[in-house]
């Protein structure tokens, strides 16, 4: 695997040698051909961004902004960054071979970036299994990390709430919800207060909305996750996220359950009753 992975970033340390290489031809080119300059140097569009992976070589030198998810540890040397992400991470596709003039980048495997670029050109090569693959190459000039919300499910609404229960010192806060249109994104704070570890019940959360309930989606993997075991002293802050809902419903209520280490405590559910108005 890291075979191949070199193999990849030799093609775009290549890529970027000449680039630079060839930047003075570009620039004596630019003074007899205005509107093919003006062509190559327009953003993509949502539908030619689409278009660039079965042809990138069409849009060489084109401008991409965009949201991607980083599926390998990146690679560094004293002269760059290199990435692969899937521009749409939820079906796996959308393969880019990114770099960028930073050895320094802190971003690593599974993170979202935002990637402001150029279309350098097609890739054709193979993975660590041998499978041929093609994906464009671009070049960035700007990626900063980002969240899964922002890039592929930006909210409908959101709601802030900032409420607290307080049972027996464990102290449940519902900071705030997002509505958005693949899932509910629901922000809490744990804190242990108590002399005994505290479990939380994530995936037997429940919401309801007038007659409907709606369960976790346990298979998104998304948004930081809350420890189910938290210790004396510890507070916790993560997200549990649940199918979609209904953006113009009223009685709107978000149900959490948990235990302490010491059984002669009871709790009743934490239940939130949330205003959408």
């Amino acid at each position: 695997m890291m075979k191949k992975i070199s193999i990849v970033i030799g093609i775009l340390l290549m890529i970027t040698l000449f680039a630079g290489c060839s930047s003075e031809n570009k620039q004596a080119s630019s003074n007899t051909n205005t509107k093919e300059t003006e062509q190559n140097t327009t953003a993509l569009n949502k539908d030619e961004f689409k278009q660039m992976f079965s042809d990138p070589d069409k849009f060489k030198g084109r401008k991409v902004d965009y949201y991607a998810k980083i599926f390998q540890e990146p690679e560094k040397d004293e002269k760059g960054t290199y990435i692969q992400a899937f521009a749409d991470p939820d079906n796996s596709t959308g393969n880019t071979l990114i770099t960028i003039s930073n050895p320094k980048l802190d971003v690593k495997n599974n993170d979202i970036i935002h990637i402001i670029g150029t279309v350098e050109k097609k890739y054709t090569g193979k993975n660590g299994f041998g499978a041929e693959i093609s994906a464009p190459v671009i070049t960035a000039s700007k990626i900063e990390k980002s969240d899964y919300g922002t890039a592929f499910d930006q909210a409908k609404k959101t709601i802030t709430v900032n409420k607290q229960i307080d049972q027996n010192g464990y102290v449940i806060q519902l900071n705030k919800v997002e509505f958005g249109t693949k899932n509910t994104r629901v922000y809490l704070t744990i804190t242990n207060n108590s002399k005994n570890q505290i479990n939380l019940n994530t995936y037997d959360a429940k919401a309801t909305q007038g007659d409907k309930q709606f369960e976790v989606d346990s298979t998104n993997t998304n948004y930081p996750e809350l420890k189910t075991e938290i210790l004396p002293g510890i507070k916790e802050d993560g997200v549990i996220v649940f199918k979609p809902m209904d953006i113009s419903a009223q009685n709107t209520k978000f149900i959490f359950t948990g235990s302490s280490e010491n059984y002669e405590l009871e709790f009743n559910p934490f239940t939130f009753e949330v205003d959408m108005k």
